[in-house]
């Protein structure tokens, strides 16, 4: 069942990026022709004749489709009722979508201003935009700052969303209104769900250290991506450590106080809840 929640979380991810591509860069840059072949049974074929930058509309629909589909998949494996399996399956996917945005508004905002390292600057940039649009609309703050009101909305409407759904939930299965219990409930694994973030920031640093002994090439998109999803915090931290001979011991430092904060913060908010 995991399986079949990361493929559909990973289809997602790529209809998204889809979204804020344009028609050329699906078919000249590299992530755009993976994007662009993942996508391309469906666009090529049962919307080929939209435009490429209606067809974009057709985004929100296809990731319904696959929400319901992830909660056919619960349903089937799990032994859950029909109307809780859709249920969890539509807060897995608002959770991954809240996740995806807080990451996307982060990094597009400091890849864009400060490091700019690589061609997804222009993709993390894109897809927080709206985000930073909306939230500079509310309140104007110069700089990066602005960021920060940002990651608080998306996560605020992802609260509003997931809670409505776990009313919808708490009715149908107690026929009660629990709405105070569906805003924590939505609130707490919220929380839980970014501060994972930091675990998979952990991997990325590790990963980053490892090719960084074999030289490798700083133009494969591969490479370019690990980087440009860890130089936010690499960066800090190798201005401030300075190496010993030729081994830079930053990735140590960050990991460590990385993980203390994940665990510290998760046991921390357990409490709260």
């Amino acid at each position: 069942m995991g399986f079949f929640s990361f493929i559909i979380k990973s289809y997602i991810l790529v209809l998204i990026l889809r979204n804020v591509m344009t028609r050329q860069e699906l078919y000249l840059n590299p992530l755009g022709k993976i994007v662009a072949s993942l996508t391309e049974p469906i666009f090529g074929t049962v919307l080929k004749s939209i435009p490429h930058e209606k067809s974009k509309k057709y985004t929100v629909f296809l990731i319904a489709i696959l929400t319901v589909m992830l909660g056919l998949i619960y349903w089937t494996f799990s032994g859950q009722t029909f109307l809780g399996s859709i249920v969890g399956a539509v807060d897995d996917v608002l959770r991954f979508l809240m996740v995806f945005y807080v990451v996307s508004i982060i990094l597009g905002s400091l890849l864009n201003t400060v490091y700019q390292t690589s061609i997804y600057t222009t993709f993390f940039y894109r897809i927080g935009l709206f985000w930073v649009k909306l939230a500079r609309s509310i309140i104007n703050i110069p700089g990066n700052g602005i960021t920060v009101v940002a990651v608080i909305l998306v996560f605020i409407v992802y609260v509003i969303v997931d809670s409505v759904f776990q009313v919808i939930f708490s009715i149908s299965f107690y026929g009660n209104l629990n709405l105070i219990g569906a805003i924590l409930f939505s609130v707490k694994y919220g929380l839980f769900a970014l501060i994972d973030l930091l675990g998979t920031l952990t991997w990325l640093i590790i990963i980053r250290a490892l090719i960084s002994w074999v030289s490798p090439d700083p133009y494969n998109p591969l490479v370019q991506l690990i980087v440009a999803l860890t130089e936010p915090v690499m960066g800090p931290f190798r201005r401030l450590i300075p190496t010993i001979g030729i081994i830079d011991i930053s990735p140590i430092i960050a990991i460590f106080i990385i993980e203390f904060l994940r665990v510290f913060l998760k046991r921390f908010i357990g409490l709260l809840f």
